[in-house]
Parts: structure tokens; sequence; C-alpha cells
């Protein structure tokens, strides 16, 4: 009817007024303080990506990455970690416990060393692309070199420092640093490349790049469900990383 037809439009305006209201007050803060509002912007994104990775893990369940050195007697951390996995099964029927540490480590992380990094790479990697492929001479051209020198220097180079910084940052050892990163590194760069190649080619073609560290960290909230779990509990792609693989390093370590 006329009247529904009228109060629909009485909560949608404002609604919508709201909305416009919130996004301006983020675009001006952006403009005061692009470098501390990005790095409240990816600390939050980051907090709910892990908060949600270790509900995922304790609903659904998800195995611990092996000891880093299977020949060696398993460390005090490592009795931890198994005692923890211990009492999360027992309380997996009754309620999901969150570990707060490690939501923290995440948050940290993504606040303290992601964002001020991604707020200058977005610059520089804006006027580098400028340098190779003006846009003026073709913009296919320049998305182009900004998605090769996103896949050849940012992921990489972000999966290095996530793995590292928040291995050493929750406690493990330089070792077990390395041995993730020799497990887990190229599976979790293979998936990366699937999941950014079509998000980062539709940022660079639309967004302006003011806002494209708010696209990025928009979509991390996915992301950093997928770091924490392959953190947590290791990843290996089909033909990859296989037991019999580990196997052989291991007798190749012993020999």
């Amino acid at each position: 009817s006329l009247l529904f037809h009228v109060r629909r439009m009485d909560t949608t305006v404002p609604s919508a007024k709201l909305e416009g209201n919130m996004w301006n007050f983020y675009n001006t803060i952006l403009h005061r303080n692009p470098i501390q509002t990005e790095m409240a912007t990816s600390a939050a994104l980051w907090f709910s990506g892990d908060v949600l990775a270790q509900y995922l893990e304790r609903r659904y369940g998800g195995k611990k990455k092996v000891d880093a050195v299977r020949d060696v007697a398993p460390t005090p951390k490592q009795h931890r970690q198994k005692h923890q996995k211990e009492v999360i099964q027992q309380q997996s029927n009754q309620h999901i416990n969150i570990d707060w540490r490690r939501v923290g480590i995440q948050t940290l992380y993504a606040g303290a060393i992601w964002a001020p990094f991604g707020h200058y790479w977005y610059k520089w990697l804006d006027k580098a692309a400028y340098d190779l492929a003006p846009p003026s001479v073709s913009k296919i051209r320049f998305v182009g070199a900004k998605l090769v020198l996103e896949m050849v220097l940012l992921h990489p180079i972000a999966l290095f420092g996530f793995f590292t910084c928040v291995g050493l940052m929750g406690g493990d050892s330089v070792r077990e640093v390395i041995e993730q990163l020799r497990n887990d590194f190229f599976p979790s760069l293979v998936i990366e490349y699937l999941m950014w190649t079509p998000i980062d080619t539709a940022n660079f073609l639309f967004i302006p790049v003011k806002h494209q560290l708010l696209v990025v960290n928009t979509m991390c909230l996915f992301e950093s469900v997928m770091l924490s779990y392959i953190k947590a509990n290791g990843i290996s792609l089909p033909g990859y990383g296989s037991e019999d693989k580990k196997e052989a390093k291991k007798k190749e370590r012993i020999d």
C-alpha cells in the first residue's frame, strides 16, 4: 500500500544517510591521520579474522602442525600445545574457547607491522607502475604492471613476514619458523595468488589509491582466517608436502 511504501522510505533514507555520514567520517580521519587510521582498521579486521578462524577450528576441528623436528624430544611449548588441544577437544561440545593471546599477536602484527608497510607499499606501487607503464598510454598495461609487482614482490614478502613475525611473537623458535616456512610457504603462496589476482585486478582498475588498502584490509578479513588457520595447523596441496615426501626428508636429515 501507499502507507507501507512511505513508511519503508522513511526507514531506508536515514539508514542511507547514516552510512554516508560514516563513510565521510572515515574519509576525514583517513585524510588527517592516514597511517593511524589504517593501523586501527587493519588491527580490527585481523582481530575479527583470528577470532573467526579459532571458532571454525574449535567447531569443525583442526590438526595442529607437526613438531618442527620429529627426531627431537617435545619441548615444553609443545607439551602445552598438546594439553591445550586436549582441553579444547573436551570443551568443544560445551562452548568455544578463544585463545586471546593468539588473537592479540595477530592483531599486533596487523596493526603495527602490516598496516604501515601496506600504506607505503601502495603509494610506491602506484608510482612504480606509472614509470613502467603510464596509464595515459594504456590503462591495461598500467594495471598489469601493478599486478606483476604485487605478485612478484608483495605477496612473497608479506607471507614471509607473516610466518616469521607471528611465529617469533608467538614463542616459536627460529628453527620452528624455518620449518613452517619450508612446509607451508609455497602452498600458502599458491592460494594467495588464486585469491588475490582477481581482487587486485578489480582494485587497481576501479578503486582510488587512497582506498586501495581499505579494500585489501576488508578482504584480509578472509585472508586472516586462512593464514591464522594455516599458522596453527599447517597446510599441504595435493602432491605437495605429502607424508611420503616428509618421511623422505626426515631420512635425509638422519643420514
